[in-house]
């Protein structure tokens, strides 16, 4: 399903890209790449889904997010 892939850097700088999840598998795919300059660290990635639910436990490459 469709989704938006959000992830926040420095605290308050928030990027959103669509992507691809399946609720099954949690895995997320086709994150949207996006240009940004002048962030450092990212404290917290989640999904969004169209229902406006969030998701903050998934898989991107293999790797479990939460």
């Amino acid at each position: 399903m469709k989704a938006i892939y959000v992830s926040v850097w420095d605290g308050s700088t928030e990027i959103r890209s669509s992507c691809e999840f399946n609720p099954e598998t949690k895995d997320v795919t086709n994150i949207e790449s996006v240009d940004v300059d002048g962030i450092d660290i990212c404290f917290e990635e989640f999904i969004e889904l169209p229902t406006g639910e969030i998701i903050k436990e998934f898989t991107i490459d293999g790797e479990i997010l939460q």
